[in-house]
């Protein structure tokens, strides 16, 4: 089930190799918000989450796709700044084609980095994208995320650490 296997695993967002994504010659960061940046239903953007946007925007132009709604995924964008997305409906193509064309990029250019197999890797695999998955920052989360948990270790076996 390749197209639910991420290209690269990292147990948190700060280890994610710079290298690794300019070797791949990655220009540009496609990034989820709840459960990547901040724990699900985190007000507004954290001192963690500013510091490696702002660490990855030294190297890569970066936008948020988030299946969020208009005034939480602006919360997050603005704060940064990037562009944004919102409302995304992941994996669809649509919210990652806007994305490609904010960010003025091809999607071979382009990772996306995100806590979920269903929405962000196999929403960066439909569009040909290199998928970065990250281990959930928080185990609370919504009774339908916590389903498609289960469904997710089906197709995948994350690497042991």
């Amino acid at each position: 089930m390749k197209r639910f296997t991420p290209d690269f695993y990292y147990e948190t967002l700060e280890k994610i190799s710079v290298s690794m994504l300019k070797q791949k010659q990655i220009k540009g960061l496609i990034l989820d918000i709840d459960n990547t940046l901040v724990p699900p239903h985190t007000p507004i953007c954290d001192a963690r989450a500013k510091q490696f946007v702002e660490n990855m925007q030294k190297d890569f132009k970066v936008c948020i796709v988030s299946n969020n709604i208009y005034e939480r995924a602006r919360r997050f964008a603005v704060s940064f700044p990037v562009d944004f997305v919102c409302d995304g409906n992941k994996p669809a193509k649509k919210p990652f084609r806007l994305a490609l064309a904010k960010l003025q990029l091809e999607p071979q250019q382009v990772a996306v980095i995100g806590d979920q197999i269903f929405t962000d890797v196999w929403g960066a695999k439909r569009m040909g994208m290199l998928s970065v998955l990250v281990e959930p920052i928080c185990s609370e989360e919504g009774k339908f995320i916590k389903l498609k948990r289960i469904f997710e270790k089906m197709v995948y076996n994350k690497p042991k650490q």
